[in-house]
């Protein structure tokens, strides 16, 4: 069984180990924060998406968002170890849809962070 705390260890099933893991709060959460970020920054997503093919974030919700652990011993200060955090940070990466006619945006990934 995969968990986010297992994650920062590489347990079974996860690809490898990763210095951070979180989980949105619920679906209700994660989909209001996406939308209200879309909404506040249309503009520049939208301009990134003409000069680049992608828009990349990393912000302060301001507020909860999500909760998970911090790899206490990241960059070879000690051994991995979860620490539980709760979180108001989120990621998020957006970029066009290849070959679309008319142009399409897709959400490639949102999610709570520890580190951004």
């Amino acid at each position: 069984m995969q968990t986010i705390e297992g994650r920062i260890y590489g347990d079974h099933g996860w690809d490898g180990p990763e210095n951070q893991s979180f989980k949105w709060d619920n679906a209700t959460v994660m989909t209001r924060e996406i939308n209200e970020y879309v909404q506040r920054n249309w503009e520049n997503i939208r301009g990134d998406l003409a000069l680049k093919g992608f828009h990349r974030a990393g912000y302060n919700a301001g507020h909860r968002v999500g909760e998970g652990f911090l790899n206490g011993g990241m960059y070879g200060f000690g051994p991995r170890q979860a620490e539980y955090m709760s979180t108001s940070l989120v990621r998020l990466r957006i970029r066009l849809v290849p070959g679309a006619d008319p142009a399409r945006l897709f959400l490639v990934s949102a999610f709570p962070a520890g580190i951004l």
